[in-house]
């Protein structure tokens, strides 16, 4: 009886082996292990974006209703004039809007604009509430890394009685690669020091698209995820294809890293802070934690914030988290796949990249909604020699320390 059942059990066994090995053979390897921000998914990502063009979110493959609203748009616009009520109230000269130098709104991956048109439409109807600045200088920018959405955006008959104002102009601007925005229309160039005032910056539905890295912090190890990319089919002819998002077979491995990984970047020292910070505030958990770095959106708000001499706002609403304690467990990233695909953004890191910066978060309270909505804002101090003592005050690990922060007086 004995032998029978070991019979059966190596049988089961190789069964399973000759499963995993025909498996593994059908799965097409794009690339080898690498580092998740320097990986295929993002080629494919934007090979997506420009094969199917304003296709994406008019025939509905990307969902885009729950940021490309009026509501939202009349929300983001209230925020943006109470923006400019603080600075005008300021109590110091310098940090006061120039009434005569344009006040730049940004919106990155614009897409349909649709969102575009609701808060162009919103700020006019709100701009009798305020006579802080004049409406004629605030100037909203779509921008896209695709011409065929600026073309789209140029030609639409929503958009036109702004553009003929002044009040709109178009750009294409790749957010993770590009230092400078020419813009379209007027054919002026926003590059870094070339603004007097503020950058105000709308990003929806954008960081969970743009390059990102993983790691993981497990007994008081700071570890990097590789990943593979691949397809389940056999073979994939054209590697561009965005088919291949629908067909993904990703893997993944982990590797020890030192909190040093982003010694290379011009932010190096903010980048080094935030790894760090993870890694004592998770470093003893039996748990560990796993956690996605959107470097992507870091290194695209360091370009844009150079425009203006870091003084800016960034609105942002995605699906993300901005609690640490959502990062407890080892885990692989997950990946979304809705025609294109998306990852969830790492709004808790922003906010400790823009406070190393000594500038300040607001974050909505509500931890199980599924569009969260972030505001960062810089001030100009980042070499102020009270930038470190922000930061110390929420160096030690205590998320209530971090959540309960409040933005410094600079008036």
């Amino acid at each position: 009886q004995k032998k029978t059942d070991d019979t059966h059990d190596n049988s089961q066994q190789s069964q399973q082996q000759q499963q995993q090995h025909d498996v593994a053979s059908q799965r097409c390897a794009l690339q080898d292990f690498t580092r998740c921000s320097e990986s295929h998914l993002w080629k494919l990502m934007m090979s997506f974006y420009e094969r199917k063009g304003v296709k994406s979110w008019s025939q509905g493959i990307v969902p885009h209703f729950i940021t490309c609203n009026a509501f939202i748009g009349r929300a983001y616009a209230k925020v943006l004039l109470g923006f400019i009520r603080d600075c005008q109230t300021s109590k110091n000269p310098a940090k006061r809007l120039d009434p005569e130098e344009p006040l730049y709104i940004v919106e990155l991956g614009a897409g349909s604009g649709k969102f575009s048109f609701f808060m162009l439409k919103a700020l006019n109807e709100l701009q009798g509430i305020q006579s802080e600045f004049p409406a004629s200088k605030i100037v909203y920018v779509m921008t896209d890394f695709t011409r065929k959405n600026l073309f789209f955006w140029n030609q639409h008959p929503g958009l036109k009685p702004y553009i003929d104002r002044g009040q709109l102009d178009l750009a294409i601007f790749d957010a993770v690669n590009d230092s400078k925005i020419e813009l379209h229309h007027s054919k002026l160039t926003l590059e870094p020091g070339s603004l007097k005032n503020p950058v105000c910056v709308v990003a929806n539905y954008l960081f969970d698209t743009l390059c990102h890295d993983i790691f993981q912090v497990e007994n008081l190890q700071l570890k990097e995820g590789l990943i593979s990319v691949g397809s389940r089919q056999a073979r994939e002819p054209d590697e561009l294809d965005p088919e291949i998002i629908k067909r993904f077979d990703n893997h993944f491995i982990y590797r020890q890293v030192e909190d040093s990984y982003y010694d290379d970047e011009d932010d190096s020292k903010h980048f080094k802070r935030i790894l760090r910070w993870y890694l004592d505030y998770f470093g003893a958990s039996p748990s560990g934690a796993s956690i996605l770095m959107p470097i992507g959106a870091l290194r695209a708000l360091r370009r844009l914030t150079a425009f203006s001499n870091g003084r800016a706002l960034i609105l942002s609403g995605d699906k993300g988290n901005n609690n640490p304690e959502q990062f407890r467990g080892l885990m692989d990233p997950h990946i979304a796949v809705h025609g294109s695909f998306s990852v969830m953004v790492n709004y808790h890191a922003i906010g400790l990249y823009f406070i190393s910066r000594n500038g300040f978060v607001l974050h909505n309270p509500q931890e199980e909604a599924s569009l969260k909505v972030s505001a960062f804002v810089l001030t100009g101090d980042e070499e102020d020699d009270d930038a470190n003592l922000a930061w110390g005050r929420i160096k030690a690990p205590d998320e209530r320390t971090l959540r309960t922060k409040r933005p410094p007086d600079r008036r």
